[in-house]
């Protein structure tokens, strides 16, 4: 009997903590790109002198890298960051890929020989 009633208690309990794992797959994309956009902006602006422009300076790159992140992630990389608020080391490597891509403002630059050929 007192084993029923914990089980009983624990599925009337845990009823609410698992409302963030039945998500839609689409809604928890859209929450982790918000919930790591944010992050990575006040992580940039940590020790900024004027904090109002730098966040608005850092928002586009860092929604941009939390969404070239949150297109090649799985689910379990995922609910750990949203869920047990870690970092995994596969997250940390799909974040330099992606500061990588995202940051880039300029071209890359044409090579002077194509070929062999002189231009």
């Amino acid at each position: 009997m007192i084993r029923l009633w914990a089980v009983g208690a624990c599925i009337v309990l845990s009823a609410c903590s698992f409302n963030n794992i039945k998500q839609t797959p689409e809604a928890k994309r859209l929450k982790f790109e918000q919930t790591f956009a944010s992050q990575c902006v006040e992580k940039e602006v940590r020790n900024s002198v004027n904090k109002d422009i730098d966040r608005l300076r850092f928002a586009k790159p860092c929604s941009c890298i939390a969404k070239r992140i949150a297109d090649s992630l799985g689910k379990r990389e995922m609910d750990k960051f949203l869920l047990e608020h870690k970092i995994p080391h596969s997250l940390a490597m799909r974040f330099d890929r992606a500061a990588y891509f995202c940051v880039q403002d300029v071209a890359r630059p044409k090579p002077k020989l194509l070929f062999g050929k002189k231009q």
